[in-house]
């Protein structure tokens, strides 16, 4: 079975929740499966303001979208936010495509959405 640990790594910077995807490529649903409930973990906390970074992932099922779509909603609910960084060029296609850029806010760094989240606090 694929563990959360096994996907995503988790560390705090700043008041604000990092959470990297390790793997490449997140395809099979063991690891959309572990990609969600580790997701779903760092949500658990009302207010969580998280950063999610895609570095280096090249691939992704569409699982992934309603994973992130349903997280999106969990914190939105405890008055948290997700934002998203580092995402592969074909990967943002398939975010626009399905208007979930709206949804979210994407930024072309993770140090850029964590200062939006600092320049936030501070308004």
């Amino acid at each position: 079975m694929t563990e959360a640990g096994d996907i995503l790594h988790i560390s705090q910077r700043d008041g604000v929740t990092l959470v990297r995807l390790r793997a490449g490529a997140v395809r099979t649903e063991a690891e959309v499966e572990a990609l969600g409930r580790g997701l779903l973990s760092v949500a658990e906390v009302p207010g969580q303001r998280v950063v999610l970074s895609f570095l280096g992932v090249k691939h992704l099922t569409s699982l992934v979208l309603g994973q992130l779509v349903q997280v999106q909603k969990h914190l939105a609910e405890s008055g948290g936010e997700i934002r998203l960084a580092d995402i592969a060029p074909q990967i943002h296609e398939a975010f626009t495509i399905t208007h979930l850029d709206r949804l979210f806010k994407i930024y072309e760094r993770e140090d850029e959405a964590l200062a939006a989240f600092a320049e936030d606090a501070e308004a």
